[in-house]
């Protein structure tokens, strides 16, 4: 095994210099090279150990921007739909306030059913055509479980 190839050559310098001046390394050349094998099997494992927390704090760092670059673009998406969630729930509130005062209940599939009918001709719509009614029912049923909500934390 060629040691110059594992072990830095300013340690191996060290080595000789330690081997000079003990008497009895220099002397026993089968414990010199029982040393050398012994430091460079220490330095593979070391270094192997080394390059697996490096690809793994790698790997945490990626993770960590992808996450984070999601998040960023989460929030750009999400300032693109609010004035148009905004206005769906101030509409959604004033059908549902009257619906309240003539007795009966506004499900959020009459709502979207009504709103498309009325109101969808006047508005831009952010959502994917192909998509928007369902869309537009997950966020009517999220409305009315906060103005049932509000209802019940006034009475």
């Amino acid at each position: 095994m060629d040691y110059k190839e594992i072990i830095p050559i300013t340690a191996l310098r060290k080595f000789d210099v330690m081997c000079l001046h003990n008497e009895y390394l220099h002397l026993n050349k089968e414990m010199q090279q029982q040393i050398l094998s012994w430091a460079a099997d220490m330095l593979k494992e070391a270094r192997a150990e080394w390059g697996e927390r490096r690809n793994n704090t790698i790997e945490s760092v990626i993770e960590c921007h992808t996450r984070s670059e999601a998040k960023r673009k989460s929030n750009i998406k999400d300032q693109k739909y609010a004035p148009f969630r905004e206005y769906f729930k101030k509409v959604q509130r004033e059908k549902f306030d009257i619906a309240l005062q003539n007795g009966y209940k506004l499900t959020a599939n009459s709502f979207v059913e009504w709103f498309l009918a009325n109101k969808a001709d006047k508005i831009q719509i952010p959502y994917v055509e192909q998509n928007q009614k369902n869309k537009l029912r997950q966020l009517a049923q999220q409305n009315n479980r906060e103005f049932k909500k509000l209802l019940h934390d006034k009475a």
